[in-house]
């Protein structure tokens, strides 16, 4: 009787840990339901994707370039001033950061916090988020985007996670590390 009981359990547990790890998504599961909503997304906010960026360097409030590169879709607010150059610090401060495909309506920013997120212009190992670095080529001093970011551009969470961020409203500021006075 006893070994019938411990067979039981046995095949009990393994029925329960197979099963379990059938409701794991793959990583193409996680990308594919990523494009679908990035698409539904772009759909019901009325966004227009443009394949190439605009040559007056100009945007609509609905139009984003989709960086080929990275997949990130940026919109330029404003161009700002001087671009950064190799060494640079770079201070982001965002508002309006969601995650879209979660459901979450909350609104993240770092408007309010003493200090902003700092990257190194050209030093990858500082960036603590890659799409953050994508309209750079661009956007100069106080400059301002909006971004769709897809996970694997994401902060290392968002990595962790797979989700998908939308800023709306993120803006830069260049340091001159060796200023003229």
């Amino acid at each position: 009787m006893r070994k019938i009981s411990f067979v039981i359990v046995a095949i009990a547990v393994f029925l329960f840990i197979g099963n379990s790890c059938d409701n794991q998504k793959t990583y193409a599961e996680y990308l594919k339901d990523e494009s679908k909503g990035i698409n539904q997304f772009i759909s019901e906010n009325g966004i227009v994707v443009l394949n190439e960026y605009p040559e007056d360097h100009v945007f609509k409030p609905n139009e984003f370039y989709r960086d080929p590169a990275t997949g990130v879709y940026y919109n330029v607010i404003d161009s700002g001033g001087r671009k950064a150059i190799f060494g640079e610090e770079v201070y982001i401060r965002f508002k309006g950061l969601t995650y879209f495909l979660e459901g979450d309506t909350t609104q993240y920013s770092n408007i309010l916090s003493p200090d902003p997120e700092i990257l190194v212009y050209g030093n990858p190992t500082t960036y603590a988020c890659n799409a953050w670095v994508v309209p750079l080529i661009h956007v100069g001093h106080l400059g301002r985007v909006k971004l769709i970011v897809p996970f694997n551009h994401g902060l290392a969470y968002d990595k962790s996670y797979y989700r998908t961020a939308y800023y709306g409203n993120l803006q830069y500021r260049i340091e001159d590390p060796n200023p003229i006075n």
